[in-house]
């Protein structure tokens, strides 16, 4: 029980650190999305509408109106992602490798915008899950390992069997991200179990990490959902609900993740004491 006070404990208390701008921010835009979404769901009953354009030579099939959400309120969620990034960026400038893996999340979402069915889109989610893997492969260095070796060989295999290469690239990023949930389970569990032999920063980054990826899962649960609603597999109206749970969960685990660093800039930290006592 002392354990579980004593964790408890330090994560609230990382959460009174954040600078209130960035909890406002990100409360404001979440907050703002679900009631849009709810709004324009319930108002508007009327057809999906597309524009079709080329962007930079990309040809881009802009979802107007798809299933019930408006573009308004789907750009409003792709500036949450961006704040995302840049809130990596500033507080943990040190985590190369999160930077990255966020880039390709950023990347992967402006792509998806402009074409949601790009290959190119999901290929870039599936790099960025892949630079999650390598943030968190010391967990368990044999899994990194295995799982690039398999990655090539399914790559080649794909290529010369001539695959479809939107299930191929479907059949990585869905290994990946079960990975990611497995590797930062045993992390959380790991460090919960013994919290007093952790350091603040290990305990709020394994929890941030387990649950933002067990969302992110959750919410490509809801995408496979509509895939197979859009494709007729499914209802074409189960769309609608799932289109919206889809980015209940992802946008809150993007945050959540953005907090998962453990290398905090030390050097900034001397730098501020530095301008104190000058």
């Amino acid at each position: 029980m002392k354990k579980k006070k004593l964790y408890v404990e330090k994560v609230l208390d990382y959460g009174t650190t954040i600078d209130r701008t960035w909890l406002t921010t990100w409360g404001t835009i979440f907050f703002s999305f679900v009631v849009l979404d709810f709004l324009f769901q319930s108002l508007y009953k009327g057809q999906n509408i597309f524009w079709d354009f080329n962007f930079l030579g990309f040809d881009a099939h802009l979802r107007v109106v798809s299933n019930g959400t408006f573009i308004g309120v789907t750009i409003l969620k792709y500036l949450g992602i961006i704040l995302t990034f840049l809130y990596a960026r500033k507080k943990f400038p040190r985590d190369h490798v999160l930077q990255i893996a966020l880039g390709f999340t950023l990347l992967a979402d402006t792509l998806l915008m402009l074409d949601n069915v790009s290959p190119l889109g999901v290929f870039a989610f599936c790099l960025a899950q892949y630079f999650h893997l390598a943030r968190f492969a010391k967990i368990k260095p044999t899994y990194f390992i295995a799982w690039s070796a398999f990655l090539f060989l399914l790559l080649v295999l794909g290529s010369l069997a001539h695959l479809e290469k939107m299930y191929v690239l479907a059949t990585i990023y869905l290994f990946s991200l079960s990975l990611n949930v497995v590797l930062t389970y045993r992390w959380w569990k790991r460090v919960t179990k013994n919290p007093e032999k952790h350091n603040d920063r290990e305990l709020v980054a394994s929890t941030c990490a387990f649950f933002g990826f067990f969302l992110f899962a959750c919410c490509d649960f809801n995408v496979a959902l509509s895939y197979l609603s859009v494709t007729g597999s499914l209802p074409l109206e189960l769309a609608r609900f799932v289109n919206f749970f889809a980015w209940f969960f992802y946008y809150p685990s993007q945050v959540l993740i953005s907090n998962s660093s453990v290398i905090i800039e030390k050097n900034l930290k001397n730098s501020e004491k530095i301008e104190k006592t000058s």
